[in-house]
């Protein structure tokens, strides 16, 4: 095992030493999707019954480095991420229903690690992503139980599109999860989540210094 560390830690050494390095800014934005049955449970007499129904615009911004030797690339990257969806919760009791929309925002550092290929100005890329939860507000606060367990990291995957023009960057990418969206949500003790995974599409525009 410790030769194998060592095998990589030469190996990423070598790569960087005989690469060519950037550093620059990115910022962009974000579309959320997710189609899901929601989130079903009870309270005494009352059923809720919560559901995604949209999220704005989320924004990014952060630093990233660049290191490439011919058309092969590694570009590790450190990234503000803000988010916020909007779920319809319905509530049920006796022959009476109250609809009702809330909202949550997340806040994450998002580490994104791509590896590419570049010809001429185009390029292609994909590569995991970690998403560390920094704060997160919530409207489902006012239901009676709920508490947020947010793991401290979770897990997922990039893979798009770039080209370059002079020291901008231009980028589209999808983003995937392995967690299963709202997986943080827990009322009177009993975690839930909704039955799929959330994906993104992301806008970049990145400035090299």
């Amino acid at each position: 095992m410790k030769r194998i560390v060592l095998v990589v830690l030469l190996a990423s050494w070598s790569f960087i030493a005989f690469s060519q390095i950037e550093f620059g800014v990115k910022a962009g934005l974000s579309s959320m999707d997710l189609v899901s049955d929601g989130i079903q449970f009870q309270q005494g007499d009352r059923l809720f019954d919560l559901k995604f129904n949209s999220s704005n615009y989320g924004h990014h911004f952060g630093v990233y480095s660049r290191f490439r030797i011919l058309m092969v690339y590694v570009e590790p990257a450190l990234m503000l991420n803000s988010n916020k969806v909007t779920y319809a919760l319905d509530e049920y009791s006796g022959t009476q229903a109250i609809s009702r929309f809330v909202n949550e925002t997340y806040n994450n550092l998002d580490i994104p690690v791509m590896l590419g290929l570049k010809a001429g100005i185009i390029r292609l890329y994909a590569g995991p992503v970690a998403h560390l939860h920094i704060s997160s507000k919530s409207d489902l606060v006012d239901i009676d139980g709920y508490e947020q367990k947010f793991k401290s990291a979770t897990y997922g995957y990039q893979a798009g599109f770039g080209f370059d023009i002079w020291k901008l960057r231009f980028d589209v990418a999808y983003e995937g999860n392995l967690n299963k969206f709202g997986d943080h949500i827990s009322i009177a003790g009993q975690d839930f989540a909704f039955n799929d995974s959330a994906a993104r599409i992301l806008g970049t525009v990145s400035y090299k210094f």
